[in-house]
């Protein structure tokens, strides 16, 4: 599945769009575009890809995704309703010498640090959640000048993490498609024995090859990332079922106990055991 290059239509009423989206699963496949996009996930919780970064998102969660950084957000069932809201604006929205005045400097640093993808952290999530609630609401220069400010906020802050390796963003075009048979196989068949020889061949690259190649994108060997979406499956039925962990590891795709207790230690930093009395305190 290639990633699909979204044209946005700018109204000429506005020089950004703003809008809410209700699904059952965020059908949105892995695409970018030029424009910027600010998402609150309102509903739901699932996987996200942006650039070479995995991780869980849930509800509240905000990001900034840069221009042109591949991305998809990936719910954990289609049961469930998926909500987001989110705002999609050119970096020079404002007007190409707006942009270049000094004023915008630290705004023009948070773009550039939006091409890795920002996750945005702590009180200045729960703002920019409100803020964005708040646009919504408005109209003309109201909303405008709304935008413009909650940006100034999150350049302002330090609550943030870094998601993609910034060496993605000029090579995604060549390789996102790659990439992304991957990650799609791997979401589709992690609960099955999955071998690096046939996700190899699914690239169309040979074994050593294949597994330099994912090093190099993800900074990561493919048998931990393959066991980080197995664990985060697992820590999910082990809070929202009252499965046995042996129940559990099997389901998660591990073939023995001992194996799938150092695993989730290494990646949870506690054992199944610890996380269930955890959840239950």
């Amino acid at each position: 599945m290639k990633p699909h290059i979204q044209k946005l239509p700018l109204s000429e009423q506005s020089s950004f769009l703003a809008d809410t989206f209700y699904t059952p699963s965020f059908e949105t496949p892995w695409h970018y575009h030029e424009e910027l996009e600010l998402v609150l996930i309102l509903e739901g919780k699932g996987k996200r890809f942006v650039g070479n970064h995995v991780s869980d998102f849930c509800e509240g969660q905000v990001d900034l995704l840069g221009s042109n950084l591949p991305h998809w957000y990936r719910k954990d069932d289609t049961i469930s309703t998926g909500g987001s809201l989110v705002i999609h604006f050119r970096e020079e929205f404002l007007g190409k010498s707006f942009g270049e005045i000094p004023e915008m400097l630290k705004i023009r640093l948070l773009f550039d640090r939006s091409r890795m993808g920002i996750k945005i952290l702590g009180a200045t999530q729960q703002k920019a959640a409100l803020a964005m609630k708040q646009i919504l609401t408005l109209n003309g220069m109201d909303r405008l000048t709304a935008l413009l400010l909650l940006l100034s906020q999150l350049a302002e802050s330090e609550e943030y993490e870094l998601l993609s390796s910034p060496e993605l963003n000029s090579q995604n075009k060549k390789d996102s498609d790659r990439l992304n048979k991957v990650f799609s196989y791997v979401m589709n068949h992690f609960k099955e024995e999955i071998s690096v020889e046939e996700v190899a061949d699914l690239a169309m690259m040979s074994y050593s090859g294949f597994c330099r190649y994912f090093k190099n994108r993800t900074k990561k060997n493919f048998s931990h990332f393959v066991n980080e979406i197995r664990i985060g499956y697992a820590c999910k039925r082990l809070l929202n079922s009252d499965l046995n962990v042996s129940h559990v590891c099997y389901e998660s795709g591990f073939n023995n106990i001992a194996n799938f207790n150092k695993q989730f230690k290494k990646i949870v930093r506690c054992t199944p055991h610890q996380f269930q009395q955890k959840i239950k305190l």
